[in-house]
């Protein structure tokens, strides 16, 4: 493993357009400690975990073996089936192929999710290459991140019982002391009636893959457990592999992924309770993130911030919605959740939670407009959820110079962010508040060329009159059938309109085209032309807006 002496985590998973299989236009911020993802049966979970589990693992060079038998790692196409026929489809838009956001130390490294094919296999591969590598990048370019990784599919369900006993091999198991009384202690806090011994047995089923360990009962043989027991019996050896590895490594531990499909199934709703505050508790003690899927409300409810009533929990709960064209819900609430999950709708009852609104004010309509594209509706859901509020974007039509001035007439807007044009001057006194920023334009912009409505229109001009390959290149990305500089032209600039930089001129050139920008994603296109500075925007909004909500008490 590469020598890294700092902390490694999973960040994000991002899926853009077009979608990976039927994943795109969404984010998954992953939690500290614990992140929980639900929705309909083939909405794309596995798919999640999938690609999470194949970014990061440790290899058999380092001699490093889970209880298991098996490194620290795991590949997509041993947990969800990647027919040969999608490499085609998806390497028309590689650009596109999902991202996986990671930091290693204080060094945040992106990894495109590229699927490929090799001949030995009749199933496609994913290899995490990196996106624009760092020279401090530790990580190779075509490499795992480093990360220790155990995913525990469905094959730990494997019925010992119902195999024939010629394939079943038990045999003790050689472990350190430590890690058989973690075995048991695990087991015992969530198992009730039942004495957990530290006997832990070897089990396996030829031809199934099927290996774990399992501690020993008092009353009954290893062999005579059930599916919640055995269940828990292959998290519990997860868990002692990463305390044995963390022991091991000492210094040099840089934390753990434990990834786990259908969390709940074999447990009685008055263990998942137990289950989930073992989980926590063991992450916290061994330092690690678990991500695993589930259908169970009690265990939804055991996890969510609602159910915990608490805003600062470092879990989360992501719910997907829409098995056609999958989303994560706008509401998140615990509420909302479980009347999805039974497709009922108490919105008459009025159960849906109602989080604190955190307003954001722009000087117009059109810098609210262009910063609602450069911000997704699921970036905002997702800061929301993250800070437990909703965010309200909120045109004032007012000048830049005197939307700064508002917390000094009035201190409420000291709890409000407010965002200006970026030709507007932000003074010391309104930076440090920490709740004041500008909207992002070209590097080396000037005058009014800085405005959201003088910034898209010179970029139109320049896709339209450019002959260089970039830009013609960019003008394939709007979303319109065949674009061309012609369709441009027409469409946006016909008989000079929109040549003129004053601003009611610009103001009217804006609202007049308003609707075609938006359908045809002129300012997502922009952006990614632009990422360096959309990108510092985004972490100065959420920056702006975390903050402001610390100062409310939301956090």
């Amino acid at each position: 493993m590469t020598a890294v002496s700092k902390f490694i985590k999973l960040r994000s998973l991002e899926f853009s357009n077009p979608p990976f299989r039927k994943l795109g236009n969404l984010k998954i911020d992953f939690a500290d400690r614990l992140t929980l993802i639900a929705g309909h049966n083939g909405i794309g979970k596995s798919t999640i975990l999938g690609l999470v589990a194949n970014t990061f693992g440790t290899s058999t060079q380092t001699g490093k073996k889970s209880y298991f038998g098996d490194p620290f790692s795991a590949n997509i196409e041993r947990i969800v089936y990647l027919a040969l026929e999608e490499v085609a489809k998806v390497q028309e838009h590689p650009a596109a192929a999902p991202i996986v956001t990671a930091k290693v130390g204080d060094i945040q490294i992106r990894k495109r999710c590229s699927m490929t094919q090799r001949s030995e296999w009749m199933r496609a591969r994913v290899v995490p290459r990196t996106i624009d590598k760092a020279e401090d990048d530790p990580i190779g370019q075509d490499a795992k991140i480093p990360l220790p990784t155990i995913y525990l599919g469905m094959k730990r369900l494997a019925s010992i019982g119902e195999a024939d006993e010629r394939e079943v091999n038990s045999t003790q198991m050689p472990m350190d002391a430590e890690d058989k009384q973690l075995m048991a202690d695990f087991v015992g806090s969530i198992i009730l009636g039942s004495k957990v011994t530290t006997d832990v047995t070897h089990l396996s089923i030829k031809g199934s893959k099927k290996k774990t360990a399992q501690p020993g009962y008092e009353k009954h043989d290893a062999l005579a457990v059930s599916m919640g027991q055995d269940s828990l019996a292959s998290i519990a050896t997860a868990l002692a592999s990463f305390n044995r590895l963390k022991r091991e490594l000492a210094d040099q531990y840089v934390g753990g992924l434990l990834i786990i499909d259908e969390l709940d199934v074999g447990f009685h709703p008055h263990a998942i309770d137990r289950l989930a505050q073992a989980l926590k508790n063991y992450a916290r003690r061994l330092d690690l993130q678990i991500v695993a899927t589930t259908h169970s409300p009690r265990l939804i409810e055991a996890i969510h911030p609602d159910g915990n009533k608490s805003n600062q929990t470092p879990d989360a709960v992501y719910y997907l919605l829409d098995t056609k064209r999958p989303r994560i819900a706008e509401d998140q609430s615990l509420a909302a959740i479980l009347d999805d999950m039974a497709l009922r709708d108490s919105g008459a009852t009025d159960t849906k939670s109602h989080k604190p609104t955190l307003c954001v004010y722009f000087e117009d309509l059109e810098g609210k407009q262009f910063c609602d594209a450069l911000v997704p509706r699921g970036k905002k859901a997702a800061l929301g959820r993250k800070y437990g509020i909703a965010i309200k974007l909120i045109p004032l039509g007012v000048g830049g110079s005197n939307l700064i001035k508002l917390p000094e007439h009035d201190p409420i807007f000291k709890d409000r962010v407010l965002i200006v044009d970026a030709d507007t001057t932000i003074p010391r006194k309104a930076a440090v508040r920490g709740n004041t920023i500008k909207l992002p334009c070209p590097r080396g912009a000037s005058g009014t060329d800085r405005s959201p409505e003088n910034i898209i229109k010179k970029f139109l001009r320049d896709v339209a009159s450019s002959e260089d390959d970039v830009l013609q290149d960019v003008l394939l990305q709007f979303d319109v059938n065949n674009p061309s500089s012609d369709k441009v032209l027409n469409t946006f600039l016909p008989d000079g309109a929109g040549n003129s930089s004053q601003r009611d001129a610009s103001k009217n050139w804006w609202l007049t085209h308003w609707d075609e920008l938006d359908r045809w994603g002129v300012i997502r296109v922009w952006a990614t032309q632009h990422q360096v500075e959309v990108d510092s925007f985004l972490t100065a909004f959420e920056t702006a807006v975390a903050g402001t909500a610390k100062r409310l008490g939301l956090r």
